[in-house]
């Protein structure tokens, strides 16, 4: 399967952050969604055109980015992310998939 947009992770990044309401390392929400879509190491290790990040990290930063500047995530220090009062609010009342308006949030 090759690595899903990164308006496609949005909805599991926020599932696995609303399960984890003290907030979670980076790398364990990738790794959990990563395993969740089923992308084979080979997808996790695709590189972007620089070679230097990889096209799943860099799209999982830019889907929690979003989620950022929704108001429903916040990363309170490097590498951690976590929901704001207003995301676990928001993933209770949307348990289903999220809408495609970001303007829901």
């Amino acid at each position: 399967m090759p690595v899903p947009t990164y308006d496609r992770l949005i909805e599991p990044i926020l599932g696995y952050l609303a399960a984890h309401p003290d907030g979670a390392l980076a790398r364990d929400v990738r790794d959990a969604v990563a395993g969740t879509l089923r992308l084979t190491d080979a997808d996790r290790a695709e590189k972007r055109p620089s070679g230097v990040q990889s096209v799943y990290k860099s799209r999982a930063g830019w889907a929690h980015d979003r989620l950022k500047r929704a108001g429903v995530s916040a990363s309170l220090r490097k590498g951690f992310w976590q929901l704001t009062a207003a995301g676990q609010r928001f993933a209770k009342d949307h348990a289903a998939p999220l809408p495609e308006d970001e303007s829901a949030f």
